[in-house]
C-alpha cells in the first residue's frame, strides 16, 4: 500500500481504509466532493456572518425608527445613521424615502391625484430596494442549491461504479461468497456517504438561509408600510412641524 494511503488510513481508521483501497475513480469522487464540501462551508460561513450583521443593524435600525416617531429624534439623525449603515436594507429604504420620496412628495403633495400617484411611487421605490437588496443577500446560495441536488449523485456515481466493478470482479474469481464481494461493496458505498455528508448539511443552511430572506424581505414590506403612514399622518393629522420637515432634506 502507498504511503499515502498508509497515512489516511492511520488518521481515519477503518473509512480511511476504505478510502485508501477504493479505486481511482472513487477517489475521484472523494476528492470533488470535499472541494464541494469547502465551497458549500465557505459558502455558508461568509452568508451567515452577513445575514447576522445585518440583522444587527435591522434590529438597531427599529429601535431608531422607534424614537423617531415617539418625537425622541430626529428624522434627519435617522438618516445620518442610515448613511453610515448602508448594508441594511433598511437603512436602504429610509434613505430613498428620506432623500429621494420626501422632497418629491413635499413638492407635489397639493398636485391632482398626488395622493394615489405619490404612494404608488413610494411602494414602486421600496419594491426595488428590496428586490436589489435580496438578490445582494442571496449570492452564493445557488451553489447550495445545487450542491444539495447534485452530490448525492455524485455519490451514486461512484457506489455503481464500485459495485460494477466488484461484480466483474466476482466473476472473475467464480465465487458468491459474502467475503469475496463484501469488501468491494463497502468501498462503493464511501462515496454514497461522502455525498450524504456534503448535501445534508448544504440543505439544512440553504433552507435557513431561506428562512432568514425571508424574515428580512418582511421588515422591508413592514418599514415601507410604516412610512405610508407617515405620509397619511401628515396628510390628515399634519403633526410635523414646517422646522422638522425642512430637517429631512
Amino acid at each position: 500500500m502507498p504511503l499515502a494511503a498508509v497515512v489516511v488510513a492511520s488518521i481515519f481508521g477503518e473509512i480511511g481504509d476504505l478510502i485508501a483501497r477504493s479505486g481511482i475513480f472513487a477517489k475521484f469522487i472523494l476528492l470533488l466532493l470535499f472541494t464541494l464540501s469547502v465551497i458549500s462551508w465557505a459558502v455558508m460561513v461568509e452568508r451567515g456572518r452577513l445575514l447576522r450583521r445585518i440583522q444587527a443593524m435591522n434590529a438597531e435600525f427599529w429601535l431608531h425608527f422607534g424614537r423617531t416617531r415617539e418625537g425622541q429624534e430626529k428624522m434627519s439623525d435617522l438618516r445620518h445613521w442610515s448613511e453610515a449603515h448602508q448594508e441594511s436594507p433598511l437603512a436602504q429604504t429610509f434613505l430613498f424615502f428620506s432623500r429621494d420620496y420626501w422632497p418629491l412628495y413635499q413638492e407635489r403633495r397639493h398636485g391632482p391625484d398626488a395622493d394615489r400617484l405619490l404612494l404608488g411611487l413610494l411602494r414602486r421605490g421600496v419594491q426595488r430596494i428590496q428586490h436589489q437588496s435580496m438578490a445582494f443577500q442571496e449570492r452564493g446560495l445557488g451553489w447550495l442549491a445545487t450542491l444539495t441536488a447534485v452530490a448525492p449523485f455524485l455519490g451514486l456515481l461512484g457506489t455503481v461504479w464500485g459495485i460494477m466493478g466488484s461484480f466483474i470482479e466476482l466473476g472473475r474469481q467464480g465465487t458468491a461468497t459474502l467475503d469475496a464481494v463484501g469488501p468491494g461493496i463497502a468501498e462503493a458505498l464511501i462515496t454514497t456517504v461522502g455525498g450524504l455528508a456534503v448535501a445534508i448539511p448544504s440543505v439544512v443552511g440553504y433552507n435557513f438561509f431561506v428562512r432568514r430572506l425571508a424574515a428580512g424581505e418582511a421588515e422591508v414590506e413592514r418599514l415601507g408600510s410604516l412610512l405610508a403612514d407617515v405620509i397619511a399622518e401628515e396628510e390628515l393629522e399634519g403633526r410635523r412641524s414646517p422646522g422638522e420637515l425642512q430637517e429631512t432634506r
